[in-house]
């Protein structure tokens, strides 16, 4: 091995060197590392799992949310369903008034008519027998005697008026 320039007792030593190295390097720097590599790669591992603990987490609220909100939509539509009932109702109850009152109008409105026109009735009745009373007068003036006007005259109106009280009354 000489011949090849190796010499063997420096051949040991740089191998026992190598070794002493490695061995001190294992127990300050290798075994160190190791051990703050698997430290890391522990918190990492926590990390993830955590991680995967607040995505299924966030699932669950974001489901929780949205069943809330489902609810609270149909809680809503209940109430708006509720007052549109109570709507309709107010505006039943609001139109029944408004007839029952029309209908009350309509009926004192006919009652008024119907006393305006009995009294037309009797005022025309009236102006009647004065009309008739006043011609009958004057045609009788020229034909008859003031006694027999008068007997003839009385008999008449007295006609008159129980044919017009008939009559008014059936004509109503």
């Amino acid at each position: 091995m000489e011949k090849l320039g190796i010499q063997p007792v420096m051949l040991l030593m740089q191998l026992i060197n190598f070794v002493i190295l490695v061995a001190v390097l294992t127990k300050f720097l290798y075994k160190p590392v190791l051990k703050l590599i698997d430290e890391r790669r522990k918190k990492i591992e926590e990390g993830l799992a955590l991680a995967e603990k607040m995505k299924v987490k966030e699932e669950e609220l974001r489901k929780e949310r949205e069943a809330v909100l489902d609810k609270a939509k149909d809680e809503g539509q209940k109430i708006i369903e509720e007052y549109k009932e109570r709507g309709r109702k107010v505006e039943a109850d609001i139109v029944k008034s408004a007839n029952e009152e029309a209908k009350g109008i309509k009926e004192k409105t006919a009652i008024e008519l119907e006393q305006e026109r009995e009294k037309i009735w009797q005022d025309l009745e009236k102006q009647m027998l004065g009309v008739a009373s006043a011609m009958a007068k004057t045609v009788v003036a020229d034909i008859l005697t003031d006694k027999n006007q008068l007997l003839l005259i009385d008999k008449k109106l007295e006609k008159l008026e129980k044919e017009n009280q008939g009559g008014s009354k059936a004509k109503r």
